[in-house]
């Protein structure tokens, strides 16, 4: 998404920038502006924003690496992401540290391992590719969509950019077309669970966090019929899984294939409504890549990546004293490690805060950096270089149609509603 416009980031005391409010992102996007001012002045900077438990925001890729690359310093168990205390604390206490999910996102060495490794052959580089083909087709067939339809207005993020990752694994899972909507509005309740067009109505726990044992009734109707009727698709393997011999416990079971089934697509999501944002913004970046579609896509891939950093933010918990750049962590703080800040960082990037669709090298941490780096990374990357690659090839004319909408999220962060009118020729 588009640089936050200059707020008073740079007027206000350090110790009352916000960083982590729901509600500011939805309003400005995200916070470069305060984040930029953290890289220069304190990189690992105490919070104590109202609603939230106090966290060291941690701001510059070097020291985002350090802590990444020390799972037995700074754990995923835990509060693994950061939430605000509402009603009481029920939800905050919920997500942080009584998760509803036990998933790999949250789970630390050598278990994270042994259950990354019951689906890792399906995301491969080699895996991935046979892949290729039939994304071509599915990204291809909603371009022909929109071609018959002659000029349209319509919502970018719902009816396009959502479309092709979620079609693609939906169908790598063995989901029917006619369930993708459920598949969707699932995910969207729970990346937009702090958004309230999306949250569920009600204060407890088991009304906002109802969502979860709806898409659990859904996994195990269909990890029954995959154990009766196994198929090539990688809901049979996760259904007939097993760790040291024996079945995988259930709610382990459900909660790693819940993670594949809306992570493996909302985050490409967010880059590819994110990325049209980019290019509306740097016109010249888009003519560019229509210049050379095919050479320039997969380093117009990693730079979109990089420019919108779909997943903003983990935490991680300090397991013992521990010094960082020079700040004294103790044992229990919480460590937030901002990915969208260390894509940005002056000591890595020259002219980082440009968007370029040719920048090479990139080493971005868009997808995470050590025992944590995205399970579907490989895929995400083929996802986004096929749309852009076909964008740049058929559409002909796009603008927007209304103004956009962001989540209210600083967890997994993009627009929610794009309202285009786009014309796409024929195939």
């Amino acid at each position: 998404m588009p640089d936050a416009p200059l707020s008073n980031a740079y007027r206000i005391p350090l110790n009352q920038l916000d960083v982590i409010t729901a509600r500011l992102y939805a309003e400005n996007g995200y916070p470069h502006d305060a984040w930029r001012r953290l890289r220069a002045e304190d990189p690992v900077h105490w919070c104590e924003p109202p609603q939230y438990r106090p966290f060291w925001a941690v701001t510059k890729a070097a020291h985002i690496t350090e802590v990444s690359k020390n799972p037995g310093l700074f754990r995923s168990a835990g509060r693994f992401i950061l939430f605000p205390e509402m009603e009481g604390g029920a939800l905050s206490q919920t997500l942080e540290e009584n998760p509803p999910l036990r998933m790999l996102v949250n789970m630390d060495p050598p278990e994270h391992r042994d259950y990354r490794k019951l689906v890792s052959a399906w995301f491969t580089p080699r895996a991935v590719q046979r892949l290729e083909a039939r994304l071509e087709e599915i990204t291809a067939e909603l371009f022909d969509e929109l071609a018959a339809r002659g000029e349209v207005e319509c919502d970018f993020v719902s009816e396009i950019a959502a479309r092709q990752p979620l079609r693609m694994i939906t169908e790598l899972l063995g989901i029917p077309r006619e369930q993708e909507d459920f598949v969707l509005r699932i995910t969207n309740e729970n990346f937009g669970i702090e958004d309230e067009e999306f949250q569920r109505e009600g204060d407890t726990r088991e009304d906002r966090l109802s969502f979860i044992t709806e898409a659990f009734t859904f996994l195990n109707e269909i990890t029954e019929d995959r154990r009766r009727n196994p198929r090539d698709d990688l809901s049979s393997v996760l259904a007939n899984a097993k760790l040291d011999g024996q079945p995988v416990p259930q709610f382990e079971l459900f909660s790693l294939y819940f993670l594949v089934m809306v992570a493996g697509h909302d985050t490409t999501r967010n880059g590819i409504s994110s990325g049209l944002l980019a290019f509306l913004d740097h016109p010249d970046q888009l003519e560019k890549l229509r210049g050379d579609p095919s050479g320039l896509v997969a380093t117009a891939t990693d730079e979109i990546v990089r420019w919108t950093t779909p997943v903003n933010h983990f935490s991680r918990t300090a397991t013992a004293d521990v010094e960082l750049d020079g700040k004294q962590i103790r044992k229990g703080d919480s460590v937030a490690l901002f990915y969208a800040s260390a894509n940005r960082d002056e000591d890595v990037y020259d002219d980082p805060h440009a968007f370029r669709v040719d920048r090479n090298p990139n080493p971005h941490l868009g997808f995470g950096i050590g025992e944590h780096f995205c399970l579907g990374a490989h895929l995400a990357r083929m996802d986004l270089r096929v749309f852009w690659r076909q964008f740049a090839q058929r559409v002909e004319s796009l603008e927007l149609a209304g103004p956009v909408e962001l989540l209210a999220a600083s967890f997994v962060g993009g627009p929610k509603h794009i309202p285009v009118r786009i014309r796409v020729r024929p195939r």
